[in-house]
């Protein structure tokens, strides 16, 4: 707003709030002042209706204008305090992210210090892929958040199969014990309208990291529901579980639990997965109970 406008709406809102109470006292005192006897007496008993009128409008227009006041503030504080989220958010990433970058680059220097050994040689190349690794994913979350979707009706029980058959190509994933369980009957889950290749890619990021954080042995079991117009996925597994006080952290970028960052990985998939199903209209939740196990709930509008 300009400073000459922010100058003029104290005058414009006085006005407003006076405006009635003048009319209002005028026509009283015309009334009041009728030459006619009759009209006098007649009138002396409702003269002063104007006026109260007129006060009643100003009450009107001033409780208008304070709810507008206080609402105002209260944006303008919920506003205050969600960029203060953001810059704590954005300083939490920017700590994390020198943090991922530092050990890389710091094995990378070290491998360089004299010549290279074929094994100091092997190592650049490790952090040199983890390094890239890293900075793809941050991009592919960048990309989700603002790229163009290309919508279809995506049957999201055959999407969910093929990304269970895909995971369990990974190193290790059949020793985990599977068991996916989407009703057929009366009737199968219905379509979902999304990017069919982000949702596979939402779906099988949740289950690798089931796969990732659970040991040998685990159950993992792949559920799905329709539930009031929503489809609801969930993947469930018997593994470590995560403290409460980190469930929130595990949905931020590069936020990882004390217990798996032994483990390799980046902690961008599971902000990438929220993000992805945000951009269909959903939501992306955590249960966990720490040494028990979690459960990820995606939920999409259903077609």
């Amino acid at each position: 707003m300009s400073e000459q406008k922010q100058q003029r709406t104290p005058l414009v809102i006085a006005s407003a709030l006076l405006a009635p109470l003048l009319i209002g006292l005028i026509v009283t005192v015309g009334w009041l002042f009728v030459d006619s006897r009759t009209q006098a007496v007649i009138t002396a008993r409702v003269a002063w209706a104007p006026l109260v009128f007129g006060l009643l409008l100003s009450g009107l227009f001033a409780a208008g204008f304070a709810a507008v006041v206080l609402a105002r503030r209260g944006a303008v504080k919920a506003s205050a305090q969600v960029r203060d989220e953001q810059t704590r958010r954005r300083q939490r990433l920017l700590a994390r992210l020198d943090h991922e970058l530092k050990n890389p680059i710091q094995g990378i220097r070290a491998a360089l210090a004299d010549e290279p050994s074929q094994r100091q040689r092997d190592s650049i190349d490790a952090q040199a892929v983890r390094l890239s690794s890293l900075l793809s994913n941050l991009r592919k979350i960048s990309e989700v958040e603002h790229a163009e979707l290309e919508p279809s009706a995506v049957n999201i029980g055959a999407l969910v199969h093929e990304a269970v058959q895909t995971v369990l190509e990974v190193p290790g994933a059949r020793d985990r014990r599977f068991q996916v369980s989407l009703p057929q009957a009366p009737r199968p889950l219905p379509h979902v309208r999304g990017d069919s290749d982000l949702l596979f890619l939402a779906v099988s990021n949740v289950l690798s990291n089931a796969v990732k954080y659970s040991p040998p042995g685990a159950h993992i079991e792949v559920r799905g529901r329709e539930e009031s117009g929503w489809v609801v996925i969930e993947c469930a597994d018997t593994g470590r579980g995560i403290a409460p006080d980190e469930i929130e952290t595990v949905w931020e970028e590069l936020g990882r639990s004390r217990e798996v960052r032994g483990t390799e990985g980046s902690g961008l998939g599971l902000p990438m997965v929220r993000a992805i199903i945000e951009r269909h209209g959903g939501t992306a939740s955590l249960q966990s109970w720490y040494g028990q196990g979690s459960t990820v709930t995606l939920r999409l509008p259903a077609m």
